[in-house]
């Protein structure tokens, strides 16, 4: 089974962009991951450009792959390099039109991945699902069974929509497979040593009998989760056992001015538990804060959560786990067991309009958007400070739930079994593909959206050529080499036929003294038609022939 990975550029993070370059770091993890452990010797990647090709070596020398292992296919020629291809992998949702794509140049299945799927482009990518051809045999690999059901909740809502509008019944044949993203099991035990906690306790000025509830990720609570909760667990656990409670949080803020918002709410809210922020590029803590940590707390509240690797990240450390019951965060905890959830409420569906609306109207923008639905999602603070004090109190119940954790993180989150998940599914979707009607082109331009500049705008120019005209050569030898030697008459060549069949066009039309289009695609049968056509009117253009 042949797959290729459609590999974009990942660009550097530029002032406030690290959210966005966070995503693509994702994407970067997902690729050497499959480089170590794909089951093919061949690691097929269709890219775009020399910076795309530099990437993939460069990400191959990382995950220690031979590079002599790697198949670089240029993706601007789909017709020679699509066609034998079973599966196409994208680790990101966008289809960037391989949908459409493969009705001119393959039989390929169409796989993408849902890091998350919140956003101003979001919806424009799960309406592509729909409006595209897509088919059975096609599939969005969704991180937790909460984007799943995000996505098939915006598809019913879009066949709403269709079926108001249109009268049409429709059902997105798109399949939503849940596979979890990874972890470098491994990296972050080495990052959780015992002279690691040492050094980094030391540099944070904890003590040996403080309780660290350590947060990582953004500081945020328009994009990633109100703090509220977590201050409140904190000080109520604190109050509850008597013990000295120590909340870090490390990441950066997002707005800058967010900064001094956390902190204010930190001294309103907390006063027998300490709260203290380190920004996630402090260079005393390379390895982040994980050995420092006792238990892990992140009560996230916000749409923008899609998967949640952070807790995934928090098991290969070794802490137990205190997290919000909200999208994929519950995917990885059995409430008890190997974590503890933490109860979350919002208001019922049918009751945001206002809020999409005012996005639509220019007078919010997303994360606006994001914040304001945030802050009507209430976690409760209360039983996390108590469960806080259950793991705070009890040694036994914090070495049972992370030895819990950990069984499952080897089970289901090591890269291996993730990868090797994601290889069974493609096998899965060529099989569907090779089994069902596949539909070939039935319109006359590469998208609906991008159509024939002849048939759109056909009314432009005064006239048409037809298949009665006839053409009679009205330039010399010199005149034709004049031309041709400008490249602002020849930049369009790779539209038009080959020069050899040019230069037997113009003879045939020398020796018979003039030809009509009829004739001359008689006598070139073999020559892609509309290619002749666009041929004879960059000739009309020129002046080399003539009606």
């Amino acid at each position: 089974m042949s797959i290729a990975i459609h590999y974009t550029a990942i660009k550097p993070p530029t002032g406030t962009e690290r959210e966005v370059f966070g995503l693509q770091v994702a994407i970067a993890d997902w690729v050497t991951a499959y480089m170590r452990h794909a089951r093919s010797e061949t690691l097929t990647f269709l890219i775009g450009d020399a910076q795309e090709s530099d990437e993939i070596r460069k990400i191959a020398a990382t995950a220690g792959v031979d590079a002599r292992r790697l198949a670089l296919l240029d993706r601007r020629f789909p017709e020679r390099n699509m066609a034998s291809l079973a599966t196409v992998f994208r680790p990101e949702p966008d289809t960037r039109n391989l949908l459409w794509q493969r009705q001119f140049y393959g039989n390929f299945s169409f796989c993408g991945l849902a890091h998350a799927i919140s956003g101003t482009e979001a919806g424009d990518v799960l309406q592509d699902y729909i409006l595209a051809p897509s088919e059975p045999g096609d599939a969005i690999v969704c991180p937790s069974h909460a984007v799943r059901d995000a996505v098939r909740a915006f598809w019913d809502h879009y066949a709403d929509y269709l079926h108001r509008r249109f009268g049409a019944t429709y059902k997105c044949p798109v399949q939503l497979p849940v596979i979890p993203l990874g972890v470098d099991i491994e990296k972050f035990e080495r990052r959780a040593t015992p002279d690691k906690r040492a050094a980094q306790r030391r540099a944070l000025n904890i003590a040996d009998d403080e309780i660290v509830l350590l947060w990582v990720g953004r500081l945020s609570a328009a994009i990633k989760a109100h703090p509220l909760a977590m201050f409140r667990a904190a000080e109520l656990a604190a109050e509850k056992t008597g013990k000295k409670i120590h909340l870090v949080m490390l990441g950066y803020f997002v707005p800058a001015e967010a900064d001094i918002q956390f902190r204010e709410l930190a001294a309103a809210m907390c006063a027998a538990a300490r709260v203290t922020f380190v920004a996630a590029d402090d260079q005393r803590f390379p390895d982040g804060l994980w050995a420092a940590g006792d238990i892990f707390l992140s009560l996230v509240d916000n749409c923008q959560e899609s998967f949640g690797l952070t807790p995934i990240e928090a098991m290969a450390a070794g802490l137990p786990r205190v997290i919000s019951d909200w999208d994929g965060y519950r995917d990885s905890v059995t409430d008890g067991q190997d974590g503890f959830l933490i109860r979350t409420i919002q208001p019922p569906p049918g009751n945001g309009f206002d809020l999409t609306a005012q996005v639509l109207n220019g007078r919010e923008v997303y994360g606006g958007f994001l914040a304001k639905t945030a802050l009507t999602v209430a976690v409760d603070a209360e039983q996390a400070a108590d469960r806080i004090a259950q793991l705070a109190q009890n040694k036994d119940l914090r070495a049972s739930i992370i030895a819990k954790a950990r069984a499952r993180l080897h089970a289901t989150y090591g890269w291996k079994q993730v990868i090797g998940r994601h290889e069974d599914l493609w096998q899965e979707l060529a099989v569907r593909r090779r089994l069902s009607p596949h539909e070939k082109r039935v319109w006359a331009s590469a998208l609906p959206t991008l159509p024939d500049p002849y048939m759109m705008y056909e009314s432009y120019a005064a006239a048409r050529l037809a298949e009665s005209d006839r053409v009679m050569v009205a330039a010399s030898a010199a005149q034709m080499e004049a031309l041709w030697a400008n490249k602002l008459n020849t930049y369009g060549a790779d539209s038009l036929v080959a020069p050899a069949s040019i230069a037997a066009l113009l003879g045939f039309i020398v020796e018979q003294g003039g030809a009509d289009i009829a004739g001359i695609f008689t006598q070139f049968p073999a020559l892609d038609r509309p290619a002749l056509w666009r041929t004879l009117g960059w000739l009309l253009k020129l002046g080399i022939i003539a009606k």
